[in-house]
């Protein structure tokens, strides 16, 4: 699972979607959510081809479809891998615009 650190959602063709590449992942246990520093759940999925390359993660507000503003945001992963280990993640990611 390689999960990237930032992207630049500024529509210039160039990193404008966030996506993560993975192999090896029970996809019906995946889990994806980003807050603010605050706690508010702003964007959110459970299905892993949202955030494959061919699709990614815009930088909007899940609710509203705004843009979020530059700055650092939490993520948490959830998965479990084809052998059964659970695994979890929590980190940070910067959209950049």
């Amino acid at each position: 699972l390689y999960i990237p650190n930032s992207f630049t959602p500024d529509l210039d063709g160039i990193n404008d979607r966030f996506c993560i590449n993975y192999h090896a992942i029970r996809e019906e246990t995946f889990i994806f959510n980003v807050y603010n520093r605050i706690g508010k759940i702003l964007y959110s999925t459970n299905n892993i081809h949202d955030l494959d390359c061919n699709n990614g993660w815009d930088g909007n507000y899940l609710e509203t479809g705004t843009p979020l503003l530059m700055a650092t945001y939490i993520y948490e992963i959830y998965y479990q891998d084809f052998q059964g280990w659970k695994h979890q993640d929590i980190s940070e990611i910067l959209i950049v615009r």
